[in-house]
């Protein structure tokens, strides 16, 4: 289970009555959650489908900061900030959100102050994989960025059943702006693990053909 999964490290009791708090919201390809300077006055539990969070540059470029899977939780950074989000989130393809208003949160919290704990975990791990995104976006080449991002990826999202990577739809330029390249250097690289035989790519999804290979990709510096 990854360290992010919110919903997966509740217990089924606890999980049903967070859930309960909340408003579904289904969500098509493209449609936002949130927007910058939104009211940032709820949390989110993604329950289907695929986010991603990002910021645009003054020039209008995304540089996309984090992708959200089923079961974690994003929003709660902004949630107690009074000018609005800092961020946007929209679904990479169709999803479901669970909205939680902030106060509702706030009491669930203190009904169950072990989850409390919980979240400060899984906001340790993320920023420690954003510090580590930093790290190398200032210090690797282009390909050990991207053999990074997605052995970062499968390590996330994966099959619980037998631990082994899912096929994801990322496209090139999502990859090229998270790992801060151009597109058609991201196009090249991911050619270039094909045709090794580390990654596959079948109806616009990637999925990782051997992992162990593309973890030495990862550590190779400039």
């Amino acid at each position: 289970m990854a360290t992010t999964d919110f919903l997966g490290r509740l217990d089924e009791e606890t999980r049903r009555t967070l859930l309960a708090r909340a408003m579904r919201r289904r969500l098509g390809k493209g449609a936002f959650v949130y927007r910058v300077s939104d009211p940032g006055d709820a949390v989110y539990l993604l329950l289907a489908g695929r986010i991603k969070t990002y910021k645009l540059t003054p020039d209008g470029r995304e540089v996309i900061l984090w992708f959200g899977f089923p079961g974690e939780v994003f929003g709660l950074v902004e949630a107690p900030h009074h000018k609005g989000r800092m961020v946007s989130v929209e679904a990479c393809e169709p999803s479901e959100v669970a909205e939680i208003s902030s106060a509702r949160f706030r009491g669930f919290l203190v009904a169950h102050p072990e989850v409390s704990q919980l979240l400060v975990q899984i906001i340790a791990s993320r920023l420690g994989m954003l510090a580590n995104r930093l790290v190398y976006l200032m210090a690797d080449n282009a390909e050990a960025r991207i053999a990074k991002f997605l052995v970062d990826l499968a390590a996330r999202y994966h099959d619980p059943a037998d631990g082994a990577a899912r096929p994801i739809g990322l496209t090139h330029q999502e990859i090229a702006d998270i790992t801060g390249v151009q597109r058609q250097t991201a196009t090249r690289i991911l050619g270039r693990f094909t045709e090794r035989g580390v990654l596959s790519v079948r109806y616009r999804k990637i999925s990782i053909r051997d992992r162990d290979r593309l973890a030495r990709y990862a550590a190779r510096h400039p």
